[in-house]
């Protein structure tokens, strides 16, 4: 997703005629199970609902633009693939606790912070 968004991004701010920091992307991944199906009354779509998405919804309001922030869950899954940051502490909307989140994408900058 961020390298596509990357490849369109640059045409996109030409075009717009915005500066580069105004438009970006930031994305938040969690991993558990999920409710999945049609859902509502009046209108029904077809969607995933439960705590996990919540926190990926969560996770991704946090995150900047150009980086991927996941879950421990996430991370445990793919770290024998992927280097991630030590990972940061956040108060989210939503959730009782505290979630910790890692940095596993590729910022637009040399900024390495979350």
């Amino acid at each position: 997703m961020q390298h596509r968004w990357r490849v369109r991004r640059a045409k996109l701010l030409e075009n717009l005629h915005l500066p580069e920091d105004e438009l970006c992307i930031g994305i938040g991944i969690s991993s558990g199970n999920v409710s999945f199906g049609e859902f509502g009354q009046s209108h029904r779509d077809l969607t995933a609902i439960g705590t996990i998405v919540n926190t990926a919804a969560r996770a991704q309001s946090v995150a900047r633009g150009g980086r991927i922030l996941v879950t421990a869950s996430v991370r445990d899954r793919c770290e024998s693939d992927m280097i991630f940051s030590e990972g940061v502490s956040f108060d989210v909307k939503g959730l009782p606790t505290p979630i910790k989140l890692f940095d596993a994408g590729l910022p637009f900058t040399p900024d390495h912070s979350l």
